[in-house]
């Protein structure tokens, strides 16, 4: 669907522009009318690390006109894999303002600032609302919520991005865009806590991953600047590095409670009366409960009667291999989030299977759960809490990690 150009055209190029994005303009989608609408654009960069280096390079080498760079961290020799917009000589310097400097000698002809704070909601909205759009490459929920809700408040488009180990998330967010808009809760309902959210410097990245989704963040910045393509209003693109693939997940408004079911249909279930399964009397042929979640101690009551063949269903383990070789539950099938909509997934559950996933704290997996009803799996729910809940109420001689 065609979309208005975000900014308005500035004043004409100058000859020195003209012949530095000569093979830009010369695309019909751009032309020196989107080119002078970049040279009036300002961006707000949140975070100057793995996505934001290369966010920034192509922003300023596009001809983004005012590139603000918020980051309060300094430079160290680990950034250095990924963060490719720094090198040994910035070692303990501000990011932001080493960011600046080398933008700045990249293309003298655009703006930079450094603004070397820490995103607050003391310091948030005074930062959006000098500029016309946010991209958010931060590495935690905390700072991407604010960022968000800020660009929300204003009415500013919000491109958002994630790697972490061989994968990659991309999408845009707009309460302004097509069909009601989009919001960051529509994709993420909930949010970990932050002992629940894996970070780079816990699980490892693959620096070359944050580079293609970078690409990817700062293609979405320049189609809304300028007015072309078809930005990511709710889709979400996956990179899955290993296979060399990108996916696209569809996802929406959120539902209200009416058409789910009522708030009961999506309230986390907490059986807090008794520390032991209780036998599972005889019944019927039982399944996964149709609802968003189970408990720990509803799971193991269903793998006692798939056992004595009294259920049918699937129970996939979406972690990654070396979580499983340290704990794992009994009767599941390993499934890593990356291989979640591939051939060999569909091997072990199909669309018509009734399907159960898992994974540490239970974030992974309710995402994993919207993804797979999004692409066909009817009947699948999750195990509220992941494994570390079952090895505390179920099998407490399971490690925990």
């Amino acid at each position: 669907m065609p979309h208005a150009p975000l900014v308005s055209p500035g004043p004409p190029l100058t000859p020195a522009e003209r012949q530095r994005y000569a093979r830009q303009i010369s695309l019909e989608q751009v032309g020196d009318l989107g080119q002078r609408r970049l040279a009036a654009a300002r961006v707000l960069m949140v975070g100057a690390g793995g996505l934001g280096s290369p966010v920034l390079t192509a922003l300023a080498a596009a001809g983004v006109g005012t590139i603000g760079i918020v980051d309060s961290d300094s430079v160290e020799v680990s950034n250095l894999h990924r963060q490719t917009i720094y090198t040994m000589t910035d070692l303990a310097e501000p990011k932001a303002v080493a960011a600046a400097a080398a933008l700045r000698a990249r293309n003298p002809l655009i703006e930079v600032v450094a603004h070397q704070v820490r995103l607050t909601s003391d310091t948030v909205d005074a930062l959006v609302s000098g500029y016309d759009i946010v991209v958010d490459g931060t590495d935690n929920f905390a700072a991407r919520h604010l960022a968000h809700d800020a660009a929300a408040a204003q009415h500013k488009p919000y491109v958002w991005g994630s790697v972490l180990r061989f994968d990659g998330l991309v999408t845009t967010f707009w309460v302004d865009g097509p069909d009601g808009g989009t919001r960051l809760d529509d994709l993420f309902p909930s949010t970990p806590g932050p002992d629940e959210a894996e970070t780079c410097a816990m699980a490892g990245v693959l620096g070359s991953v944050c580079a293609g989704v970078g690409a990817m963040m700062a293609s979405e910045t320049l189609k809304l600047i300028v007015g072309f393509g078809e930005p990511l209003f709710g889709r979400l693109l996956v990179l899955d590095g290993l296979d060399a693939s990108w996916r696209e997940v569809p996802y929406g408004a959120t539902p209200t409670a009416a058409s789910t079911g009522g708030p009961e249909a999506s309230a986390r279930p907490h059986d807090t009366s008794h520390s032991e399964v209780e036998p599972h009397p005889v019944a019927p042929p039982s399944a996964p409960p149709a609802n968003d979640e189970v408990s720990s101690t509803e799971l193991a009551a269903l793998l006692a009667d798939r056992q004595a063949g009294r259920a049918d269903f699937v129970l996939v383990d979406i972690r990654e291999p070396w979580e499983r070789e340290i704990v794992a539950i009994d009767g599941s099938a390993l499934v890593p989030m990356a291989q979640l909509l591939s051939d060999q997934a569909r091997a072990v559950m199909e669309p018509a299977d009734r399907v159960i996933l898992y994974c540490h704290h239970g974030t992974r997996s309710e995402y994993a759960r919207d993804v797979l009803r999004d692409n066909g799996w009817s009947t699948v729910t999750h195990l509220a809490g992941g494994i570390d809940d079952w090895a505390r109420r179920v099998e407490p001689d399971k490690p925990r990690y």
